[in-house]
């Protein structure tokens, strides 16, 4: 080529691919020069019966390798995700809300919910058929059951920062139904997945004040009344997942504080749960319907991830634990599910009562696990499966993929498109690599919550070490129970 010729739009997509190209490059520079700070931290790798005459020892490259090989999988995966979502988001949304003015809820809710069907696939078969992901529960037959009725109020321990998507896979396993969730504020801000909840799955966000917050629970559970549409509520009372750093050990502290002061033994396993919410959220089955709490036991390699709360063997599985049983070790989930009677005429005082019970319940249930392996009452080889058709994952996420191609080649935007993915790509090891340097683990429920999140906890690190009051921040006291 004569670059002395060469024309303008050349060199703009020439310098497009440039800027590509750097990204990932600085990317993978990146990942490297903060790798090597955390991973050494975690692995106990003896470097000095290497050879003194080289200059990197052979276990710690091959580690530092392999390692570095699974996180660009993962985020990878990841940004799969996100393009997979972010079409089905930008593209197959907005009709439905145009069409919403005129019709009203009903139809948006089953539009919508046709909608979730079609992504559904997308974000829990990965993890399933690639990445090897598992999950059985003790009584499968009463949990189908559970989802026949068409409204179901399951409260789960919060063991991991995947219980969403062990949520959506249990909705999406056997009878089909909706799963709507009760999270915190923060998530309907993150970007794609956190949009696509906001806007299509249409989740229920919580400021955890129980005065502000339910009037928008109630308005949110009435909207789908209203509309007949079938949903399983599903949500973790506790409220909070914790790691091993300063505010989470306090965390900790006051929910044991909080249960000594109900009259119980302090749990080990999990956190005492927030009960006021449950008075409006119970409303969801008050007429039909069933409560069902669950525990779930998270196993890596014949170890339980969610164990002793205090203990620093614990670990908190999120979305690059699913993506690591790519070529390592896939997660199996393990989940107690049993009959909870129908609250909606209690009282707070003895909802109160009925979930710390619960919760009781909940930490012996974990501290069996994880003495004999397996649920009391129940071996592993007893309980039913959550089955997934593999071939048919397959052939819908090929479709999907393929549609959001044959798209992007129609509206002439495929080369931004796959630039845009480039970027989720690099953005993603970015956050990934910040929150492993800044925290010390990934925290990712959804997409770029890892980096998010780690500038959060330093931020609040940096108050404390300033002296500042943070008393009142997450913590278990009777007046905080909000949820």
């Amino acid at each position: 080529m004569n670059y002395r010729y060469l024309s303008h739009s050349e060199g703009s997509e020439t310098e497009k691919v440039r800027v590509a190209k750097m990204t990932w490059t600085l990317s993978l520079i990146y990942f490297f020069s903060f790798f090597g700070i955390t991973f050494v931290e975690k692995e106990n790798i003896d470097v000095a019966t290497e050879s003194s005459t080289h200059s990197y020892s052979k276990p710690l490259f091959q580690a530092a390798y392999e390692s570095f090989v699974m996180s660009c999988v993962s985020n990878l995966a990841i940004a799969h995700l996100c393009v997979n979502v972010a079409y089905d988001l930008f593209v197959l949304t907005p009709p439905l809300y145009f069409i919403r003015i005129f019709t009203g809820d009903k139809i948006f809710h089953y539009f919508t919910s046709k909608l979730i069907e079609w992504t559904v696939p997308i974000v829990v078969g990965p993890p399933a058929v690639w990445c090897g992901m598992r999950v059985w529960i003790n009584d499968l037959e009463y949990f189908e059951s559970a989802k026949k009725t068409g409204r179901a109020l399951v409260l789960s321990n919060h063991g991991s920062r995947v219980d969403w998507l062990i949520g959506m896979f249990s909705g999406f396993s056997g009878t089909g139904i909706r799963v709507g969730f009760v999270c915190e504020w923060l998530v309907k801000y993150l970007p794609l997945i956190g949009w696509y909840r906001n806007f299509v799955n249409q989740d229920t966000f919580v400021n955890r004040s129980f005065e502000s917050d339910k009037p928008r629970i109630e308005k949110r559970i009435d909207e789908f009344h209203n509309s007949n549409t079938d949903m399983m509520l599903f949500l973790a009372p506790e409220g909070a997942c914790v790691d091993h750093n300063d505010m989470a050990k306090k965390y900790i502290n006051d929910c044991q504080k909080f249960a000594a002061s109900q009259g119980y033994e302090p749990f080990n396993y999990v956190l005492t749960p927030r009960y006021k919410g449950l008075t409006c959220l119970a409303r969801h089955v008050a007429e039909r319907g069933e409560i069902m709490s669950i525990t779930m036991a998270f196993v890596k390699d014949g170890k339980l991830l969610d164990e002793r709360l205090h203990s620093p063997d614990r670990v908190v599985p999120d979305l690059y634990t699913l993506f690591d049983g790519w070529g390592g070790s896939p997660l199996s989930v393990y989940v107690y599910a049993r009959h909870l009677d129908n609250f909606n005429s209690k009282s707070p005082e003895e909802i109160k009562k009925i979930m710390m019970d619960d919760y009781k319940n909940k930490d012996e249930l974990l501290a069996h696990f994880h003495e004999h392996g397996h649920f009391p009452g129940v071996t592993l080889d007893q309980m039913g499966e959550f089955a997934v058709n593999h071939p048919k994952v397959h052939a819908h996420i090929l479709l999907h993929n393929l549609l959001w191609l044959a798209t992007a080649y129609a509206a002439g935007v495929l080369p931004l498109v796959l630039r845009s993915i480039t970027w989720i790509f690099a953005t993603c090891m970015v956050s990934c690599v910040t929150g492993k340097y800044l925290y010390g683990s990934t925290m990712e429920a959804i997409p770029f919550e890892t980096g998010i999140k780690a500038l959060m906890m330093w931020m609040y690190q940096r108050k404390v070490k300033k002296g500042k009051d943070v008393s009142t921040t997450n913590t278990c006291g009777d007046s905080q129970q909000a949820y």
